[in-house]
């Protein structure tokens, strides 16, 4: 039985029956047949009481580990290359890694915080396309001085060295420092280039000496998500991403 409304590729793909490819082939192939029926449509949406078998072989439905939320520790990179390892994919838990998992953007290897995985590469490109200017929340500790009207700079657009195009307006606010004499800062944008806020920093006169993501959207990184762990995304933090804040 299936316990959630969800295209019938995305249930398949996410209970493990294969990859995206594999499922849409055994469904092309005759080989899944829903409440009894052949189907050969790929985004038939799923009931709550639909039963759904492959070669005969029911699919029972478990928690949806489709989108994962993390909060990613310092040291792992986001990538899948096994010559940048250590790797934040080998940190996800067995029973929810799948071939198809992706993280939704990525941060640096020394970049903490708010990270989101996900199977579903569609969805993915809608967290990240410019198009819809999802802000992005980053705490800083910086060295150095910024110039005076930092905030002026990132408001109207900044050129970063070797690029032509200026970065959409930001938004920066400087904060005390810390007990150790470094400053804080917090910068909000909504897009992503190579190493961003490090580049933007240092456009300023500053240094970023650690770098801290907590919110995408509307969701924050939740409190009690401690460094390295992994759990599903619910539906009202999955509602709380779309939004565009």
């Amino acid at each position: 039985m299936v316990t959630r409304p969800e295209p019938l590729d995305y249930f398949l793909t996410r209970r493990h029956v294969g990859t995206w490819a594999a499922v849409r082939s055994l469904i092309q192939t005759c080989q899944v047949r829903v409440d009894g029926v052949v189907c050969k449509h790929y985004h038939r949406t799923l009931t709550a009481d639909s039963v759904v078998l492959v070669d005969g072989r029911v699919i029972t439905d478990s928690e949806d580990a489709g989108t994962l939320i993390c909060h990613k520790p310092a040291g792992l990179a986001c990538s899948h290359a096994p010559q940048d390892a250590p790797l934040i994919y080998d940190a996800v838990p067995e029973a929810w890694r799948h071939v198809n998992l992706q993280s939704v953007g990525r941060l640096d290897r020394d970049t903490t915080g708010l990270l989101i995985f996900t199977i579903d590469g569609t969805w993915a490109q809608r967290i990240v396309s410019p198009k819809r200017a999802r802000w992005k929340r980053y705490r800083i500790i910086y060295s150095g001085t910024l110039m005076a009207d930092a905030e002026q700079q990132v408001t109207k657009g900044l050129l970063l060295t070797g690029e032509e195009t200026p970065c959409l307006p930001a938004r920066l606010l400087r904060q005390n420092s810390d007990e150790n004499g470094l400053r804080l800062a917090t910068l909000e944008l909504c897009e992503g280039r190579h190493h961003q806020v490090k580049r933007m920093i240092q456009a300023l006169g500053g240094k970023v000496e650690r770098l801290h993501r907590d919110r995408i959207g509307g969701l924050e990184l939740p409190a009690d998500l401690r460094p390295g762990e992994f759990r599903p995304l619910s539906v009202t933090e999955r509602e709380a991403l779309l939004r565009c804040e």
